[in-house]
């Protein structure tokens, strides 16, 4: 693997994670908090992002042949999730300031870094897929290292997006985000429906004709 290759993967799964349908859904998830746990958030979700990859780099293959599980069913789930994601987006389900201190303390204490944020909407099925053809195609332990090295940097820059998430709010401001909210929400159910179909289309070949 040459550094050609590895800029090309990079571009790749950076691209396939979407980080633009992520910044909108991280505001979103993330509406109410601090800017340090705002921070915190964009952190572990993105050490999840690298955490997952890799991991999927090394052994995704093998352990997903173990269970028995296919990439298809893995894709109607992931689909599932962030369907679900973007009709709370469409409908403006975003802001929880109107829920009573109690609720408001309930939500703060929700964990999203790791799903729906990192998993399936950065870390879905199509980076993984991607990552899965990859180790397969250079399945040297070196090889699979400057992988390692590629995956680093794709989740680096997703982390750096959504560092800047909030000062894009910010000049935004609240009739901004809330376009830009839909916007995401519109985005994020196109994927969802292309993840599904793509998925029901490996489990049923037979709908595509």
């Amino acid at each position: 693997m040459d550094v050609q290759l590895m800029i090309k993967l990079y571009i790749s799964i950076f691209m396939i994670c979407s980080p633009c349908s992520a910044i909108p859904a991280f505001l979103s998830l993330t509406d109410g908090r601090s800017v340090a746990q705002r921070k915190r958030v964009g952190i572990v979700a993105s050490l999840a992002v690298a955490c997952i990859l890799i991991g999927v780099a090394w052994i995704g293959d093998a352990v997903m042949k173990f269970f028995g599980i296919r990439l298809a069913t893995f894709q109607i789930a992931g689909g599932i999730i962030l369907f679900l994601l973007a009709l709370s987006m469409l409908h403006g389900e975003t802001s929880k300031m109107k829920h009573s201190p109690e609720e408001m303390e309930d939500y703060l204490k929700e964990s999203v870094e790791i799903v729906p944020l990192a998993i399936p909407l950065m870390a879905g099925p199509g980076a993984i897929s991607t990552v899965i053809v990859a180790a397969g195609d250079y399945p040297s332990v070196v090889d699979h290292v400057y992988l390692t090295i590629c995956l680093g940097f794709v989740a680096l820059s997703l982390w750096f997006c959504l560092f800047f998430a909030t000062s894009l709010e910010r000049k935004l401001g609240k009739t901004g985000l809330k376009l830009v909210n839909r916007i995401g929400g519109l985005i994020i159910a196109v994927i969802a429906v292309d993840i599904i179909s793509k998925g029901i289309g490996e489990l049923f070949p037979g709908l595509l004709r």
